[in-house]
């Protein structure tokens, strides 16, 4: 019988018919399926419909099975195993997994994300590869095609096939040297704002987001010393001059400690800018056993990240102090 002729047949019948090469006996299998030995008694008799064979013969003490039924026996427990094992999600397991995960992650988020989530995968999935790749105009249709496996940025991917999970807001602020003469400051005017030169870290794959549009906005009239795609080249130059420079308040803290870096809060007026970094998968993969676990590595990164900046935060011990003479 070909696959697309099953369709007339109920698989439950080849359920009954096993339960009852192994109990021969109709009350027994009645309880074992919890159904009316009436029931059973129909079953059996659609069965020998199906079989054009009598398959059970009526004894004192039973049900004694045919030779056919015997013939029958070893072929239906493996074909019921073989259909069980189809339908039952599959069993991961992270120490045997040897999957290659493609993902696209704000480059200053992949510098603090990627090396600790390395470092786990080495000791739970050790044959588990990354491979990180820059967000561009084909990443949404990579998702679709499975090329590319999640991202995280801070684009509004408003998709119906696409899945995604909020990791938290971002909001704007400014970053300096801590040499810097309004580093001891809580927040600036907007004449302070305006009053040095600015870094401006630009991404040609974000500059249409809201969030870079505002960005852009803001340093509209002003003079820009330097426009930079790297990170660490505009982190750098902040640090050793006295040009400031428009960062998030979000999963920032290792790099601000890094470069040596004070934030200090945008003027009130500016203060509208912000924006979410969410994670973004597509459904192609949103049940996927390997995917789920992936997926739920990068957010406990995201989220170490938060309890470091949340303990940081806690422990700071913030101080005033008027403007430096001199200062704008």
């Amino acid at each position: 019988m070909k696959p697309d002729n099953l369709r007339r047949v109920d698989l439950n019948l080849l359920v009954t018919l096993h339960v009852l090469l192994e109990e021969c006996s109709v009350s027994r299998a009645a309880d074992r399926l919890c159904l009316s030995q009436s029931a059973i008694s129909r079953s059996l008799g659609r069965l020998r419909d199906i079989f054009s064979d009598d398959l059970f013969i009526r004894r004192p003490h039973g049900l004694q099975p045919t030779t056919r039924a015997v013939e029958l026996k070893s072929e239906l427990g493996d074909a019921l195993g073989m259909v069980s094992r189809v339908i039952t999600p599959p069993e991961f397991d992270p120490a045997t997994c040897t999957k290659e995960f493609t993902v696209s992650v704000m480059e200053h988020l992949s510098m603090q994300i990627i090396p600790p989530l390395l470092i786990r995968l080495r000791k739970e999935a050790p044959q588990v590869k990354v491979r990180v790749h820059p967000w561009s105009p084909h990443s949404l249709n990579d998702m679709g095609t499975g090329k590319l496996d999640v991202c995280i940025n801070i684009l509004p991917l408003e998709r119906a096939d696409l899945h995604r999970q909020i990791i938290g807001p971002v909001g704007g602020q400014v970053l300096m040297a801590r040499h810097h003469p309004y580093a001891s400051l809580e927040k600036l005017t907007r004449t302070q704002f305006l009053a040095y030169p600015h870094v401006r870290l630009t991404i040609a794959e974000y500059e249409e987001n809201p969030f870079a549009s505002k960005i852009a906005m803001l340093l509209a009239n002003r003079e820009v010393m330097l426009s930079t795609s790297d990170p660490h080249l505009a982190f750098e130059v902040v640090s050793q001059s006295d040009a400031m420079m428009i960062g998030t308040t979000f999963l920032n803290k290792m790099l601000v400690d890094r470069y040596n870096l004070q934030v200090v809060a945008l003027p009130a007026e500016m203060a509208s800018l912000n924006s979410q970094y969410q994670l973004t998968w597509h459904s192609l993969v949103n049940r996927d056993p390997a995917h789920m676990w992936f997926r739920s590595l990068l957010l406990d990164e995201c989220r170490a990240l938060q309890q470091q900046e949340k303990m940081a935060a806690s422990c700071a011990c913030p101080f005033h102090s008027e403007v430096p003479r001199g200062a704008a």
